[in-house]
């Protein structure tokens, strides 16, 4: 298995559905050729943010082959497999190797959740096995796992035991333990930021890549930072981060990044439905709200809009 770091913005992308709750996969089509254009190198497909621990087997396989079409070598597609169920991942594995998926990304499991790296290890090794062609990602994301392992330990551990480990999707704010990883085995492992709202900061500990969900809608703005950066002018980066963060803190406002982020990609001309229960869908005046919010931000103009 060979592996090549990503680089540049990977957007945890939404599921489609219709308002009686079931897929639309009609939709990803257009979707995808958006996020091509405005400059996004991968989606990371039934993710927290394409709620995918809220559908069936065989619906996660269905928006997984929908994405494939569109795949190449400058637009991957990372399938999320991950279950509380490692017999479930497992055979979303096997999918995912099976339909061309550039790589797999697997969360820790959210019941009965693995309190040391030798535990994860061997949770995330029975999944991997499953698609041993596949780069395998580790999904750390502890606010909505619940597995809060560190990361720096896993890699030490897992990576003797895990063949085709690649590396991690880093959702936290452990910046030291980020930065710990990135050092192992000088810089084999793949670490992708996962906290938009604190690329930059993942940036100058040397981050190349970010997964995110405001990528979905804000691109050019990150795009923009990440050109700043290479070209160390990090006074113009940091207020464009600022500027991303205005619109990320008014998403969150609504009480859900899902909620939130799929309102405002509609508000963008790519209608993604309701959210799955528990989640919640964001009301007319909710959404009436939000966009007055919006309006304030100058998130249409910075759209095109």
């Amino acid at each position: 298995m060979e592996n090549k770091h990503f680089e540049g913005l990977i957007a945890a992308t939404f599921t489609p559905f219709h308002p009686n709750g079931r897929l639309n996969l009609d939709i990803i089509p257009e979707y995808a050729l958006r996020l091509k254009k405005e400059g996004i190198k991968g989606v990371f497909v039934c993710g927290s943010s394409g709620e995918g621990l809220l559908m069936g087997v065989e619906e996660r396989k269905a928006v997984a082959e929908a994405w494939m079409p569109f795949a190449d070598d400058q637009f991957r597609v990372i399938v999320h497999v991950g279950s509380t169920s490692a017999k479930i991942a497992r055979e979303l594995s096997a999918h995912a190797a099976s339909i061309g998926a550039g790589a797999i990304g697997c969360m820790g499991p959210c019941c009965f959740q693995p309190r040391d790296a030798q535990t994860l290890t061997a949770f995330c090794a029975e999944v991997a096995s499953a698609a041993p062609e596949l780069p395998f990602y580790y999904y750390h994301i502890p606010s909505t796992s619940g597995v809060n392992v560190q990361m720096s330990e896993f890699l030490k551990i897992a990576g003797d035991t895990i063949p085709n480990l690649a590396g991690i999707k880093y959702t936290n704010n452990n910046m030291m333990d980020m930065m710990e990883c990135m050092d192992i085995k000088n810089n084999k492992y793949d670490i992708l930021h996962g906290h938009d709202e604190t690329l930059l900061a993942g940036m100058t500990l040397g981050a190349k890549a970010a997964i995110g969900t405001s990528f979905n809608f804000i691109a050019p703005v990150f795009n923009e930072l990440i050109e700043k950066f290479n070209k160390k002018q990090l006074d113009e980066a940091l207020k464009i981060q600022k500027k991303a963060n205005r619109i990320i803190d008014i998403m969150l406002s609504t009480g859900s990044a899902i909620s939130g982020g799929k309102a405002m990609l509609k508000m963008s001309g790519i209608d993604c439905g309701p959210c799955r229960l528990p989640l919640s869908t964001l009301s007319a005046e909710q959404e009436k709200k939000l966009r007055n919010k919006l309006e304030e931000a100058e998130y249409f103009k910075i759209n095109g809009q």
